[in-house]
């Protein structure tokens, strides 16, 4: 039975992610199931974790401890720019792009970003053998990566992908996939947060985050073939009522909302539907040809990250303070705070909270994987 695992964005929670792909690691080894990681699909944040594990097949146990290493020293400046001068420029160009219409295309699309993200594409780029990727391919041992940004030409959710021939090409409405050799580009195109991100180029068109049109984040999954699949997500789920909490909304308040859905909502209604469709498919007899049940593991965070983003407002760079201060309180704008605070301190409680969170449910993911094996 085939297996994917799914890695959804999330900007700084992705650390989770980390730890959480090193207790996977370490469970799914005792139980000799280290196939599962041969399909690996990343969107957004999700898509730098998935190349890096996709680079170092050959080494499992060393890509996944020095994943949680890495994030764990992550700041600030290795993420964007964060000198008043290079913010101050790439502002005021975002400005005139914006009053002045008569400015030729290239300069409009390569400034629509508050931060220069330069720094990042020097991290991947270092961190990641892409020629390992396409050797892994060739050889077998990857069966397939998938990579998902969105095409600000068309709003089409382009999904990049590597992999066996066996892999059919895929369209739908508003999402395709385009087979090719991965590289850091397309990892930046699926993480450029639009806004605060600017679009990224790949193959002369501009991308911008791979959630943007993504209402289908188990697609690339279920298109390669995958019938167990394994999703770390990277938000707590819990019961919301309109009996909670009240919250004026501030310009904080709305963008946390507005970055929820496009980050996060889509990966729970997509699994919400796959379980739908199992049930029905599960209980009318002989399956129809043309579908088949997925077998789903939904990883998600113990506790609440934003509450945890929200502790480390005052130690981001001032410029960056100065950005978010006239968005609303930290608690307001906890939500961005989450995906943008690039610090070694916070960055390592995601790591050590996604492989704590994972490891307390080792017992649930050791029956996955051992149902997965035995089919």
């Amino acid at each position: 039975m085939k297996s994917a695992i799914v890695l959804t964005g999330g900007g700084a929670r992705g650390a989770y992610q980390a730890g959480a792909l090193r207790a996977l690691y370490e469970i799914a080894r005792d139980e000799s199931r280290l196939e599962i990681f041969r399909n690996l699909v990343g969107i957004s944040a999700g898509s730098i974790n998935a190349a890096y594990v996709a680079s170092r097949l050959d080494d499992l146990d060393g890509a996944t401890s020095e994943l949680c290493t890495l994030w764990k020293a992550l700041e600030t400046k290795n993420v964007f720019q964060t000198g008043t001068f290079s913010f101050g420029r790439t502002g005021l160009k975002l400005l005139r792009n914006l009053s002045l219409g008569g400015l030729s295309s290239k300069l409009r699309s390569e400034n629509l970003g508050l931060l220069n993200t330069k720094p990042l594409y020097n991290l991947i780029q270092y961190h990641t053998d892409f020629n390992k990727i396409e050797q892994f391919s060739d050889a077998g041992k990857l069966e397939s990566l998938c990579i998902t940004a969105t095409d600000y030409a068309t709003s089409i959710g382009v999904t990049f992908y590597t992999g066996s021939r066996s892999i059919p090409d895929w369209k739908r409405h508003l999402r395709q996939s385009l087979r090719t050799p991965l590289y850091a580009d397309h990892v930046m195109a699926s993480t450029a947060i639009p806004i605060f991100f600017p679009p990224w180029k790949v193959r002369g068109r501009y991308f911008g985050d791979g959630c943007l049109r993504n209402t289908a984040p188990l697609s690339p999954a279920l298109h390669i073939g995958a019938e167990k699949v394994i999703v770390l997500g990277v938000r707590r789920q819990k019961e919301v009522n309109l009996t909670d909490e009240y919250i004026a909304p501030s310009i904080g308040r709305v963008l946390s909302v507005i970055i929820n859905s496009v980050f996060l909502d889509a990966i729970e209604n997509d699994i919400e539907r796959a379980e739908f469709v199992n049930r029905i498919l599960r209980s009318y007899g002989p399956t129809p040809e043309g579908f088949r049940p997925i077998d789903l593991f939904y990883q998600t965070p113990s506790v609440t990250i934003s509450d945890i983003a929200s502790d480390y407002a005052d130690d981001l760079p001032s410029i960056f303070g100065f950005l978010m201060a006239g968005l609303g309180s930290p608690k307001e704008s906890a939500e961005i705070l989450s995906y943008l605070t690039f610090l070694p301190a916070y960055c390592t409680k995601l790591v050590d909270l996604g492989y704590g969170d994972l490891m307390a449910r080792s017992d649930s993911l050791k029956k996955f994987l051992r149902e997965s094996s035995a089919s």
